[in-house]
């Protein structure tokens, strides 16, 4: 049974399955869309995204590792910012009950898990 159980959003919209019901996601994916959704919250990615080497990309790294792990269900010291290539950044995190999760940062929200 699992602990979390949430709507599957995606690009601020509920996604759907073949029978037009609305996806659900638990536990890790619950977590994970979570945090997605409060970095874009806060704006913090599009000041990411959207950075141009003007130096707020290590203060906003650092912002949305605080957010992070403000999370209870973060382990704590586990978060990371990473760039994996010009305008994409993903974030890692151990959960405490779960395990890895990751997250890519978009400004669409249209984010990916895993």
């Amino acid at each position: 049974m699992s602990q979390f159980i949430d709507l599957h959003i995606q690009s601020g919209d509920v996604v759907l399955d073949a029978g037009l019901n609305p996806s659900y996601l638990t536990d890790r994916a619950v977590i994970a869309q979570d945090i997605v959704h409060a970095i874009l919250d806060t704006g913090l990615a599009h000041l990411l995204v959207s950075d141009r080497g003007t130096g707020i990309t290590a203060d906003t790294q650092i912002k949305i590792k605080l957010l992070v792990e403000d999370d209870v269900r973060i382990m704590p010291g586990t978060v990371r910012v990473e760039q994996v290539s010009k305008g994409q950044w993903w974030v890692y995190a151990d959960t405490i009950n779960f395990g890895a999760i990751s997250s890519a940062i978009t400004t669409n929200s249209g984010a990916e898990n895993a």
